[in-house]
């Protein structure tokens, strides 16, 4: 039953995008008065295209009509932006089709990925938001993208991943699964080693640079930037076995990571360099203050204290603590130095998605996150979920932050100092990191306590 609903919407929503594209049309043609037999053309042209995605045999993967086309059309949006320098000369060693790892900086990341010479078109592995909204949805099902909730198990991926790589595709993964806030990258909080080994395929380590300042996660503008796409090693499959899951998850994470204040590709001139950065520093450097700084200009100041900090040409501050990395660290410390007696609440506007693509709710809830549970309350819900099973929290400056919980995903958008969204997902960090680090105690406690053994 379930999957007739499912076909009916894709049905409908298919039919919504023939309409509207022809409504389009006949608002182009309107619009400069041209004669019934182009705008006729132009109709013949949109339903010849339906047709020929609907006979295209490569339908539904990256050598697809839909994905040629929809590559075609970014090309063309980034026409006239920097292109990034590409250094590839190590991906001739991989065998197609391989498993391509990569650092997250920017929202175009997966536009400096494409720069690269792939024998074939690679499949993205994507948040499931993407491939369950609509026309969304029906672009990523004929492009061949992959989809994953982040930070949530889920036994279908490894199956999907599996069989695109049978097909032939490489796969693309960025295994932090969310953007890098302060230039640095993520800690990966789901480790994959033992099932890029048993894929059977060469891994591809890359590593961007420059992508981060080009246009960081706190900013609303992209800045004219230099980029480089650099393939640091080929890791064949025949080595793969041969290496532990601990030291090939070692491996991938010195190999990605990369800190942007110590890689720097160019100046940056631009004169609002500190414009929006409050909303990721969203507490004094200096006295601790909450949502008291602000940026403007080149310049970040603290309202609290008044102290300011300003931003030159490399993106590092003048003074102490000179770089966005190092506030962040100082920011990190306070909030550690809290961690025990924790207990954060705050009342939001809720988005609710629907599973699968399903209808949308939205209500008002409030928030609550303790060393244990987060937890959520409505007047239409209510549930906890142990810290355990949350490893990572993704989250949108000054906007959101998000989990997924039974599958359905939940938008929490606070109403009152809206720059908290770094704060929720700050804390969960910093619980998964003290998590580990006490699980990692234990681990060695236990194995030197172990007897030795016994010689006769």
């Amino acid at each position: 039953m379930a999957h007739r609903e499912n076909k009916k919407r894709a049905r409908i929503v298919r039919v919504a995008l023939v309409a509207l594209i022809l409504a389009l049309c006949v608002i182009f043609v309107k619009a400069l008065r041209l004669p019934a037999l182009i705008a006729a053309a132009l109709a013949g042209a949109v339903y010849g295209f339906k047709k020929a995605v609907s006979l295209d045999q490569n339908d539904g993967t990256p050598g697809s009509l839909v994905y040629g086309l929809t590559i075609f059309l970014i090309r063309l949006w980034q026409a006239g932006k920097p292109r990034p320098v590409i250094r590839e000369e190590k991906l001739a060693a991989a065998e197609t089709p391989y498993l391509l790892l990569s650092n997250h900086e920017s929202f175009f990341d997966f536009y400096y990925i494409l720069q690269l010479s792939h024998p074939r078109n690679p499949s993205f592995l994507v948040s499931d938001y993407y491939c369950t909204r609509p026309v969304l949805r029906t672009l990523a099902r004929h492009m061949g993208i992959l989809s994953k909730k982040p930070f949530a198990p889920e036994l279908a991926v490894p199956l999907r991943i599996c069989r695109m790589l049978k097909k032939g595709y490489p796969v693309v993964i960025f295994p932090e699964g969310r953007l890098s806030p302060d230039g640095r990258s993520n800690p990966i909080v789901e480790e994959g080693a033992a099932f890029y080994k048993r894929l059977g395929v060469d891994l591809v380590l890359v590593k961007l640079r420059g992508s981060y300042y080009a246009y960081p996660k706190w900013r609303k503008k992209r800045y004219r930037s230099a980029v480089s796409v650099t393939v640091e090693e080929v890791l064949k499959k025949e080595t793969l076995r041969g290496m532990s899951d601990e030291e090939l998850n070692r491996k991938i994470a010195e190999t990605l990571y990369c800190d942007a204040s110590k890689e720097l590709l160019c100046d940056y001139p631009q004169r609002d360099k500190a414009r929006n950065l409050g909303d990721l520093l969203y507490r004094c450097a200096d006295c601790g203050a909450l949502y008291a700084t602000a940026g403007r200009g080149n310049e970040l100041a603290c309202a609290a204290c008044g102290r300011r900090h300003t931003l030159d040409r490399h993106y590092h501050f003048t003074d102490a603590p000179y770089s966005i990395q190092g506030w962040y660290d100082r920011i990190r410390d306070m909030e550690r130095a809290e961690l025990d007696r924790l207990s954060l609440e705050t009342a939001v506007r809720t988005l609710i998605h629907g599973r699968d693509g399903g209808k949308n709710r939205r209500e008002n809830g409030v928030c609550t996150l303790t060393p244990d549970t987060f937890s959520y309350r409505s007047e239409h819900i209510a549930f906890s979920i142990p810290m355990e099973q949350i490893p990572a929290m993704a989250f949108s400056c000054a906007a959101e932050f998000d989990i997924y919980y039974e599958g359905t995903l939940y938008f929490f958008y606070p109403l009152e100092h809206p720059r908290q969204t770094v704060r929720w997902a700050l804390l969960t960090d910093l619980l998964t990191e003290r998590r580990r680090e006490e699980q990692k105690k234990n681990s060695e406690e236990s194995a030197g306590n172990r007897p030795g053994p016994v010689h006769v």
